[in-house]
């Protein structure tokens, strides 16, 4: 019993798995050169919106109104989120979880000027290089990822994904030495922060380690549950008024459309299309919530073909080919599927969701160095390094202005990356079957259906 148990847990990092090169010897070349591409695009982008082209990316990140927005407001706003006064304030649409208040509360009591903001985040962004670097052990390496666009997007604009962000690479650590109870609490706590991330529960679910799931469970629910009785409000007032602002968020940013602009999501591209249909009309606000329901319809058909193929990729493969099933993956290969699928759930989070700014794109980041740092087999395809450079690259070169009547615009990052996001979703689902990772899960239904 205890065998079957150990065979669903991730090794602890062996010394194959330390030693081990590329299998390519050009690898590494590659990912440099993929680096230095990416690093000099994205500083020509950067120059190219400073000087008129497109957005103004550049003054918006680093010189504009936009640098630090989110935590400014977040540590001047935090008093009003969670009370019932809240209610009678009609235009307020942001939203945060318990825990991120209890965060920008600390942030309130130890920050008192701009300057220190400024050095609480340069301090916190060096110590996600720090991690990024203890991960790959690369110098170049390091200086990629760390730079690269979604990664500076969430620094610069200050947003709690930057928390998320470190929170990844250490959960990534602890989950290629084995550590799995570190990895449930990490993931209890980014789920009370953001809800997205309780997909990542699904690594325990196929591992069937149901008890680092409860884990996750307990610590999402006491995390989320625990900032409400500080509060004098009874804590069913305060999921209320929850309730109410996220009410309130999805008619500003799903039904508005105050998300278009920085949306990865598949609803950041279907929705924008869907107002260009419209062609030169005058477009009402009557008008504009059809376009936000007919997205919505839109959306979720979207959403469910494009789950029925990926789940057909391994159920294909297995019907293809048995040799898979007969391997034994070794320590190595087990750690690099596991991560592989880390990244899978982590684009899944910027892909599915109807708002996915693009600083979400920063936690694929530190997934790739948690990848590099195995020897992952997946980033020795040069495809796969170009599709994620290219998900990575700032698109903001042109803007795209809909008729009267819409308050926003949209750039082309919000009707690209999408695209990209679902080719790199099917080629890691390619991955993780032809490498026997569904083996076990497929085979498992296998065994019940025969029984049945």
């Amino acid at each position: 019993m205890a065998k079957k148990k150990q065979r669903y847990q991730v090794p602890l990092t062996s010394k194959d798995n330390v030693a081990k090169g590329w299998s390519n010897p050009n690898t590494k070349k590659l990912f440099k050169q993929i680096g230095i591409f990416s690093i000099t695009a994205q500083v020509f982008f950067y120059l190219l919106s400073q000087f008129g082209g497109g957005f103004k990316l550049f003054n918006f990140m680093f010189i504009g109104d936009g640098k630090f927005d989110d935590l400014e407001n977040g540590i001047s706003q935090n008093k009003y989120y969670f009370s019932p006064q809240l209610l009678q304030a009609e235009g307020f649409s942001s939203v945060a979880s318990p825990p991120m208040i209890v965060i920008w509360r600390i942030y309130e009591f130890f920050v008192k000027t701009q300057s220190a903001l400024a050095v609480s985040v340069i301090v916190t962004y060096l110590a996600l290089v720090f991690f990024i670097w203890l991960v790959t052990k690369n110098i170049s390496a390091t200086i990629f990822l760390s730079t690269v666009h979604p990664i500076l997007f969430a620094f610069s604009r200050a947003n709690p994904d930057m928390w998320v962000v470190i929170a990844t690479c250490i959960a990534g650590i602890a989950l290629i030495r084995g550590k799995n109870w570190i990895v449930a609490v990490i993931f209890g706590l980014m789920s009370a922060l953001k809800f997205p991330f309780l997909l990542f529960g699904l690594i325990f679910l196929f591992r069937k380690d149901y008890k680092n799931l409860a884990l996750q469970a307990i610590v999402t629910i006491v995390a989320f549950l625990s900032p409400l009785t500080m509060k004098p409000w009874g804590i069913l007032d305060q999921i209320n008024v929850f309730n109410v602002i996220l009410a309130r968020y999805y008619q500003s940013y799903v039904i508005g459309d105050a998300g278009m602009l920085f949306n990865v999501s598949l609803f950041g591209l279907e929705k924008p299309l869907l107002y260009l249909l419209q062609g030169n009309n005058l477009i009402t606000v009557s008008q504009a919530q059809d376009v936000a329901v007919a997205a919505l319809t839109l959306q979720l058909v979207s959403l469910i073909l494009i789950s029925v193929l990926l789940l057909v990729i391994p159920v294909y493969h297995h019907k293809k080919s048995n040799k898979v099933a007969n391997n034994q993956l070794s320590s190595s290969q087990e750690t690099d599927l596991y991560l592989v699928f880390f990244l899978f759930l982590a684009l899944l989070e910027c892909l599915f969701p109807q708002i996915a700014p693009e600083y979400r794109l920063a936690q694929l980041v530190v997934i790739v160095a948690l990848l590099f740092s195995v020897k992952s087999r997946f980033l020795e395809n040069r495809f796969n390094l170009v599709i994620l450079a290219l998900v990575f690259l700032p698109k903001h070169f042109l803007v795209i202005t809909f008729p009267a009547g819409v308050t926003h615009v949209v750039t082309i990052s919000s009707l690209i990356s999408p695209v990209l996001l679902i080719i790199l979703a099917f080629r890691i689902q390619k991955y993780l079957s032809i490498n026997g990772f569904y083996l076990p899960l497929l085979n498992r239904i296998k065994v019940a259906k025969n029984r049945a």
